[in-house]
């Protein structure tokens, strides 16, 4: 029998810095897909088997040359609609290079439509964002919605900047929020179903107090950190052990989908267990509100 004998338990280490190393890198740049198909009881029949490509908090990251790996997995996926639920771009380490490939990538794929997460605000350039958006194609939705048609059926898709931008005190953003959207709904007239783009989960019930169908958010990056059987650790907006970090919820009648966002807000930022996410989601036309996930 031949015996290994370690000389040095700095050769360990390495081997273990090596190992934790490459579980980091992984965890912070291999995409993850996640597919939601999810049944609505006030989802027209005409709109039935509608898609719609979740992409969120990017903050700067890439997917391989041009984008191409999310770009790819988004087309595959033959969305109806493209939703940019914020933070393309990250206030610490500005560039827009990133955020320009997604969109040219996607550009023609489906029409694709944006809110503001609270970097883009905090960046100062919401504007100049917003003008290369629109270059795209982008339809950059300004708490403002617009409306399918489809057979006899109407569909809205609409947008809530963030809060940030809002220009009120923090204690009074979700009075703020609601009275945004009691605007925004009162210009829907005939669609029975809503889609809003909001970068905050956190709001929930005031989406669901004005009867919003669907909510796509971002914002909260997973938890960070997740733990099985307890979920993420701290996210922006809920502090420690949030509630809504991952996956989809419901309130009433209303369903919210929270991705955990494609980047990270800084670079002392690190994912474990939570890999960067783009959300796929099929909806149906049901007598009842459920939702298969992964």
């Amino acid at each position: 029998m031949t015996t290994i004998t370690v000389k040095s338990p700095w050769v360990v280490a390495l081997v273990v810095a090596g190992i934790v190393a490459y579980f980091l890198y992984l965890e912070n740049t291999c995409l993850q897909v996640t597919k939601y198909e999810i049944s609505c009881c006030n989802l027209p029949q005409d709109f039935d088997g509608f898609k719609i490509a979740l992409v969120s908090d990017l903050h700067g990251n890439k997917f391989g040359d041009a984008q191409s790996g999310l770009v790819s997995a988004i087309s595959e996926f033959e969305p109806d609609i493209i939703a940019i639920a914020g933070d393309l771009v990250d206030e610490r380490d500005f560039t827009l290079a990133p955020a320009l490939s997604l969109l040219e990538g996607i550009h023609g794929l489906a029409p694709a439509y944006y809110v503001c997460g609270n970097h883009e605000v905090c960046s100062g350039n919401l504007h100049s964002i917003q003008t290369q958006l629109e270059r795209f194609g982008v339809h950059a939705l300004r708490n403002q919605a617009i409306s399918f048609t489809r057979g006899n059926s109407k569909l809205a898709v609409a947008g809530l900047d963030d809060p940030l931008n809002f220009e009120t005190r923090f204690g009074q953003q979700k009075r703020h929020v609601g009275q945004i959207l009691s605007q925004i709904t009162s210009h829907v007239a005939g669609a029975t179903f809503t889609i809003l783009l909001s970068h905050r989960p956190e709001f929930i019930d005031t989406y669901a107090a004005h009867d919003i169908s669907l909510v796509l958010s971002g914002h909260a990056h997973g938890g960070l950190v997740r733990l099985p059987g307890i979920g993420g650790l701290i996210a922006p907006g809920q502090g420690l052990m949030p509630r809504y970090t991952n996956g989809v919820y419901a309130s009433g009648n209303t369903v919210m989908v929270v991705s955990r966002g494609l980047g990270n807000s800084g670079a002392l930022q690190v994912r474990i267990f939570n890999r960067p996410e783009l959300v796929l989601i099929t909806l149906r036309a049901n007598d009842e509100l459920s939702f298969q996930t992964p």
